[in-house]
């Protein structure tokens, strides 16, 4: 699980240094696997604009550009083939130490034309692995601009060890929970600004299981939305998703991607356009059935894998990949939204027997917060209106109720488990930092167990959440 040092902070109001917060997660149990800061020297980047392009006279794949920036102008030497006039771009001028290909710049002389610094692509930034071109900036951005802000290369980004009972900390809300629990910040509570319902969803749901069978979709969301713009997703959201790994792609699909990163919510977009009738229907795929994935890939089902249809056959792999033919693209206009509960060992299984890895199947495989579906599609609805504009219909949804898990406990059983002696206020303080209720009488207490925390089910989990935050 990755995420940048602001990413974090987002939800965890602190004064603490990337440095703390890392010692501060390995304390609790959210082993930290690397910390990456970025080798370049990033404050030493700036907004370039060419403002001449020449071809280089002893070399075809050359051109020799003549940049501004900040008050100067110089000349570089560059093979990219994306290089225009009056466009802006990243510079880095000679002295400038260069991560992505651990060099000192120095002015030189490349097939007797002098170079006095570089255009930058993503690779030898460290932002990503394309080299095929050099960062195009946007024509609002300043020449005294912040460039690196810009990009967010100045933002540490943290990998984590999950392990396979912590499915609550595979968004970055989870974690940033956990570290207000152990009191190194507040958690900022979550704005869930719902839109108002313009219409009626053009699609609805509809479960075909058979009987007692209904554990393996006990949860299902949607939102219909028109008249969007699938356009390119903004900046700060195209940095985020490069730091964490994914690759940006459609604002729609990113918003997608970035909910599941922030919150732990996968979901996933369909086009109204593409979807034969209005009814997408949950039920058990058929042998001799196959699935066209979105990863180009075409998969032969048996007669035990959980699927989404519409009319024309099968077109999602619940909880795992999507399908290609009903799949968004730059020309969506109108798409529906979808949030579920799937069971995890359906999930797990079908995922083996496919030979299919991917970061829905990760999720659901170790367990959501049965109450996300619906917070997970209004938390998405405002970022989507933000990004893409348009209008959103009601929620439809099929969702079975639960009652939360309650727990008796007794605060001595702490100290009989572990040896360590904890004040009962402090026990009570890390529980409800963590999500948990209390209700208790004088001699034992009554714990309400949070619906993102599937794992715990008995005193001796609580036992090991209190020392965990608590420290040896």
């Amino acid at each position: 699980m990755r995420f940048t040092f602001s990413w974090l902070k987002d939800h965890l109001k602190t004064s603490a240094n990337v440095n703390e917060i890392v010692d501060c997660l390995n304390k609790i149990g959210l082993e930290v696997s690397s910390l990456k800061t970025y080798k370049t020297d990033v404050n030493k980047l700036k907004v370039a604009k060419i403002i001449d392009v020449k071809k280089h006279p002893n070399a075809d794949k050359l051109n020799i550009c003549t940049i501004q920036f900040d008050e100067d102008q110089t000349q570089v030497v560059c093979g990219a083939p994306n290089v225009n006039v009056n466009k802006k771009y990243v510079f880095a001028p000679s002295g400038t130490f260069i991560g992505g290909i651990n060099l000192t710049l120095k002015k030189a002389v490349i097939r007797e034309i002098v170079s006095d610094g570089m255009l930058c692509s993503e690779k030898e930034l460290e932002i990503s692995d394309n080299h095929n071109g050099i960062i195009e900036l946007p024509d609002s951005i300043n020449l005294n601009d912040n460039v690196s802000n810009y990009l967010g290369i100045d933002d540490p980004v943290i990998e984590i060890e999950i392990t396979p009972n912590r499915g609550d900390c595979l968004g970055v809300r989870g974690i940033a929970r956990d570290l207000s629990a152990y009191g190194i910040g507040e958690l900022i509570p979550l704005k869930l600004n719902n839109l108002s319902d313009e219409f009626n969803s053009s699609i609805n749901w509809e479960i075909k299981l058979p009987n007692k069978k209904g554990h393996l979709c006990p949860s299902i969301f949607g939102r219909s939305y028109r008249n969007v713009k699938n356009i390119k997703s903004p900046q700060w959201m195209v940095n985020r998703l490069l730091a964490v790994g994914l690759r940006p792609i459609s604002s729609i699909v990113d918003i997608t991607n970035y909910v599941m990163i922030d919150i732990g919510r996968p979901l996933h977009a369909y086009d109204v356009k593409k979807i034969h009738g209005n009814t997408l229907t949950v039920r058990i795929s058929k042998k001799g059935e196959n699935f066209h994935a979105l990863n180009g890939k075409t998969y032969d089902l048996d007669d035990s894998m959980l699927v989404i249809c519409d009319q024309n056959g099968v077109d999602d792999l619940a909880g795992i990949m999507g399908g290609l033919r009903t799949g968004v693209d730059e020309n969506t206009t109108e798409f529906f939204l979808e949030a579920a509960i799937f069971c995890p060992i359906s999930i797990a299984k079908t995922g083996r027997d496919l030979n299919i890895n991917s970061d829905a199947r990760y999720r659901f495989e170790r367990g959501l917060d049965f109450n996300s579906p619906e917070v997970g599609v209004s938390y998405a609805s405002k970022l989507i209106n933000d990004i893409c504009g348009g209008s959103c219909s009601n929620i439809v949804s099929i969702a079975q109720k639960k009652s939360k898990k309650e727990i008796i406990f007794d605060c001595k059983s702490i100290k009989k488990i572990t040896g360590v002696d904890i004040d009962e206020r402090n026990v009570e303080a890390i529980l409800k930092n963590l999500g948990f209720d209390i209700k208790s009488n004088n001699k034992f207490w009554k714990v309400s167990v949070p619906t993102w925390r599937n794992d715990v089910e008995r005193s001796e989990d609580l036992v090991e959440e209190i020392i965990r935050i608590f420290g040896y």
